[in-house]
């Protein structure tokens, strides 16, 4: 997915979209732009366990950077 200098309601669903591939997505807690890269914290559930994910996405081009 190409997205070319995304605002914030892009981003977050580019990182809902890849993580409902493995967990059910409860929300979006927060996303911030730090220099070209969007960290989007989302809290998601697997298996009755609750955690939040990091996800870093770039922004010029939409790619997933990093997941935690």
């Amino acid at each position: 997915m190409i997205v070319l200098h995304s605002d914030s309601r892009k981003i977050e669903e580019v990182a809902r979209t890849f993580l409902s591939q493995n967990y059910s997505v409860i929300k979006i807690e927060k996303s911030k732009l730090v220099g070209q890269t969007w960290i989007v914290e989302v809290l998601v559930s697997a298996f009755d366990t609750k955690t939040i994910k990091k996800i870093k996405i770039d922004d010029n081009d939409g790619h997933i950077l990093e997941v935690k």
